[in-house]
């Protein structure tokens, strides 16, 4: 996995063999993007408690409409907008927890 870094060497998604990883798309930076071959989503990390506003009507906006929850000890990876049959909900997620590990392991 290779990080991409910003103009501030601060790493805001990563390449890989089959695809992409952003963390932030929109303009709010509330939300990233996934690309695995043919397979796109949306994704974001939520917590109950301490996420900002934006975050928590994103998060009520997508619970109205086809998504994934992956809940990691009271922090969730929120998947939708998926578009593409390659790979599952259950992939993206792997692939999102995979490279937040490798972005934590490249800060320390």
């Amino acid at each position: 996995m290779e990080m991409l870094l910003n103009e501030n060497d601060l790493v805001v998604g990563a390449r890989f063999e089959n695809g992409t990883i952003q963390d932030y798309v929109d303009d709010k930076k509330t939300y990233g993007l996934i690309r695995l071959e043919d397979t796109t989503a949306n994704w974001f990390l939520f917590n109950k408690d301490e996420s900002d506003d934006d975050l928590q009507e994103l998060y009520k906006d997508v619970l109205k409409k086809e998504h994934f929850i992956h809940n990691d000890f009271g922090e969730e990876i929120v998947v939708f907008n998926k578009s593409g049959d390659s790979y599952t909900y259950e992939d993206l997620v792997k692939t999102i927890d995979d490279y937040l590990n490798d972005e934590l392991g490249t800060i320390i």
